[in-house]
């Protein structure tokens, strides 16, 4: 999920560089934990069932789209 060759670096913190795909990778790991979800891809996790509600899904799907948008953004 994580491509370290892209160059769209946003921030700094702890001596490395974040970009917006390492920031989304936080979220989504962050909306796993707080759910008590397995850690795993936004995809897979639909695909899976690895939801526990119909809101959950919903928020999944929503990353999904901001996801694609920042992908095809970036790989213009």
């Amino acid at each position: 999920m994580e491509n370290k060759e892209h160059h769209l670096f946003i921030t700094k913190s702890k001596g490395r560089d974040f970009s917006l795909f390492d920031y989304m990778i936080d979220i989504l790991n962050n909306f796993y934990s707080k759910n008590g979800l397995e850690h795993c891809c936004a995809l897979e996790s639909l695909m899976g069932g690895n939801y526990n509600n119909e809101e959950q899904k919903a928020w999944l799907i929503r990353f999904g789209d901001v996801w694609d948008k920042v992908e095809k953004r970036h790989f213009r």
